[in-house]
């Protein structure tokens, strides 16, 4: 039981550090005169409320893609349900295929139309009666702050270093404009790491680099809430992670649901709110806080890294 009970105040507790984080992103998206204000809106508010009757808590989600607290339970869950078809493969490769950066009006179109390249690739396989390419492909986007430009790509897990080399040929001979050095293979060591994200939330600016302890390097990164909004604009309606090839698509596995109860053995019993203020739930009857979470000086200082594209030059 004791194992229980730690699990769910570990993930109540990492859910109140996922929702600081993320506050005063959301707050500055939601400034901005978007056709997603309202989503973020949602996400802003995602999880603030919790319901307690008896020592079961109740929670609503957003099911936001760009929220961090249901982006924590979808990794979750495309980890469970494409765990098992990974783990039936060989020699899992990591593959990165890339094209040239493209500014914000072709950033939508040029998604298109590397999907639309994949599903060529698949169709001349076929048609020549090659095997096709079986695996897990995610779409990504990026932000370069320093050509205020946008760089979408894949990254997929394949089974097979042959595979990989044919994959990066193929998509070579299909773009002639991308950059042989931009397409990577390599053993896929953490396969799961396809999983986290679609768009990075924060870039780094050749402008803010500093040097740190023993002369070391370091880029300060960012978040533009302006280019992740056109990200999270360009890529509406498409798909993210999709199995290809023959893989098993877990059906719902990048659906958050609704509502989620987490039950907690050690808590007071009672029917009660608490209500999300600043960095924890606080107990509308008691005032108790109920994860503890303190942010450390780092987290307080990541959450406060934004920069507007206006401001920036």
């Amino acid at each position: 039981m004791d194992s229980i009970i730690n699990s769910s105040r570990a993930i109540l507790h990492k859910r109140a550090k996922a929702k600081f984080s993320q506050q005063k992103l959301l707050r500055s998206l939601h400034k901005l005169d978007s056709k997603f204000q309202k989503k973020y809106q949602d996400a802003l508010y995602c999880s603030s409320v919790l319901e307690q009757q008896g020592n079961k808590l109740r929670s609503r989600f957003c099911n936001q893609r760009f929220c961090k607290i249901c982006n924590r339970i979808r990794t979750a869950k495309l980890i469970k349900g494409y765990g098992v078809e990974i783990d039936k493969m060989s020699d899992p490769r990591f593959v990165t295929l890339t094209v040239p950066n493209v500014p914000e009006e072709e950033l939508r179109s040029e998604i298109r139309r590397m999907i639309s390249q994949f599903k060529k690739i698949q169709d001349l396989r076929r048609k020549l009666k090659q095997p096709l390419i079986k695996g897990i492909r995610k779409l990504e986007v990026t932000y370069n702050p320093d050509l205020k430009n946008y760089h979408p790509h894949f990254h997929f897990i394949v089974d097979g270093e042959t595979i990989a080399e044919e994959l990066i040929e193929a998509w070579l001979m299909r773009n002639s404009k991308a950059d042989k050095r931009g397409q990577d293979q390599r053993e896929a060591t953490n396969p799961q790491e396809l999983f986290k994200y679609f768009a990075k939330l924060t870039s780094k600016s050749k402008s803010d680099t500093i040097i740190i302890k023993k002369g070391k390097m370091v880029r300060i990164e960012y978040s533009y809430p302006e280019a992740l909004d056109k990200i999270f604009i360009a890529m509406e309606g498409t798909r993210v992670i999709q199995p290809v090839g023959g893989i098993k698509y877990i059906k719902g596995a990048e659906e958050v649901e609704e509502l989620e109860t987490i039950e907690i053995e050690d808590i007071e019993l009672e029917d009660t709110i608490w209500m999300y203020i600043d960095k924890d739930w606080v107990n509308m009857n008691t005032g108790e806080l109920l994860t503890g979470y303190e942010p450390s000086q780092r987290d307080l200082s990541k959450s406060k890294k934004i920069r507007y594209l206006h401001e920036s030059g």
